[in-house]
């Protein structure tokens, strides 16, 4: 199942206890689609903790609101944060530079790798 939160997120499930959120190339994330995200997040899981594959390549840019909306997502149990481009990489150091949730978060440019970390710190 995947949910659509507007045009510049989308969110579904990878397998049993995690999610991924992909966030549309070249779109500017702001706190409004943080809270969208979110609550398509807790329908997705029912509100069982799980980690959650952030898709991030190509993204323009994400607001600290979003990220402060993302960093209180108290199901989230480890972020794989996935990207591919010097930009990305860029963007997830920042990421992972503000308040995420208590919990493990590692940006990753192999998706394989990135599923098999979240299995590994999940479950």
């Amino acid at each position: 199942m995947t949910y659509n939160t507007g045009a510049n997120v989308s969110v579904g499930r990878v397998s049993q206890g995690i999610s991924r959120i992909t966030l549309r190339p070249s779109a500017r994330i702001t706190e409004e689609d943080g809270q969208r995200t979110r609550e398509e997040l807790l329908a997705l899981t029912g509100g069982t903790r799980g980690g959650v594959l952030l898709e991030i390549t190509g993204v323009g840019s994400v607001s600290r609101e979003a990220i402060s909306v993302y960093s209180s997502a108290v199901t989230v149990s480890a972020f794989a944060i996935l990207g591919s481009t010097p930009v990305d990489r860029v963007i997830a150091h920042g990421l992972l530079g503000l308040p995420l949730p208590a919990c493990p978060s590692e940006y990753f440019t192999d998706e394989d790798e990135a599923l098999n970390w979240l299995h590994s710190v999940s479950g």
